[in-house]
């Protein structure tokens, strides 16, 4: 809240149920707070966008915090005049359980954070951050990151982890079963390589090797979940 604080002209806080105090905290930082039960990602941030009162919006989970630096960045663009794209990406870096701030040579995600809703949208997909953007108009990236602190502890990792392998079983199209066999022996080597060294978790020490297992463990749960449920079926 801190961090987007007075980035715009208001600040809406959709809330599915919470029983802590988000509530209050989000009041307290001048926020409208709106319940709507939770329906999956997509639809959840869909009916967001329905409550807002301008055109450009900046979106952000709770466990993200946008960086002095992006900050300044959106602040400078919208200075400038009306952004060129009607959508822009940001560099999500994630942060590691029990640090302060990503580790050296951090990766990142490019997820849309920013855009207009005269001509863009989030999709109706309960699993990813996707977005539909009218014909003739582009998306761009902003330079700057925000940080995500995905995971509070890795007890957290774990259950948020199967909960979104859960969810990406039960709502993605169906794959031919012998691709998703195929996937079962494939899954976890190539998922561990492709965080290890593409994604270079390598340099984050035994953070990193954890992150790298357990992401892949989730990727592995998902296809074995998919497999499952198909055959149930």
């Amino acid at each position: 809240m801190e961090s987007v604080k007075e980035l715009g002209q208001e600040i809406i806080v959709i809330d599915s149920g919470s029983t802590d105090d988000t509530v209050a905290i989000a009041k307290s930082h001048g926020a409208k707070v709106v319940y709507n039960p939770w329906k999956g990602f997509g639809p959840q941030r869909s009916f967001g966008e329905t409550q807002c009162a301008f055109d450009w919006v900046f979106y952000i989970d709770a466990d993200e915090v946008v960086t002095p630096e992006l900050r300044q960045e959106l602040t400078q663009m919208f200075a400038a005049g009306e952004p060129d794209c009607a959508c822009y990406l940001v560099r999500n870096t994630m942060v590691l359980p029990g640090d302060q701030k990503p580790r050296l040579f951090a990766d990142f995600r490019k997820v849309p954070r920013l855009y207009n809703l005269k001509h863009a949208r989030i999709k109706l997909d309960p699993s990813y951050d996707r977005m539909q953007l009218d014909d003739g108009y582009k998306m761009g990236i902003l330079r700057n990151r925000q940080y995500h602190y995905s995971f509070r502890t890795w007890a957290h990792a774990l259950s948020k982890l199967n909960y979104t392998s859960e969810l990406a079983a039960e709502t993605q199209k169906q794959k031919p079963a012998w691709l998703l066999r195929l996937r079962l022996v494939t899954e976890l080597p190539v998922e561990m390589f492709k965080y290890l060294f593409v994604r270079r978790f390598i340099f984050a020490g035994w953070k990193g090797f954890a992150f790298a297992a357990t992401q892949s463990f989730s990727r592995f749960s998902r296809i074995l979940k998919m497999l499952e449920k198909q055959q149930s079926t």
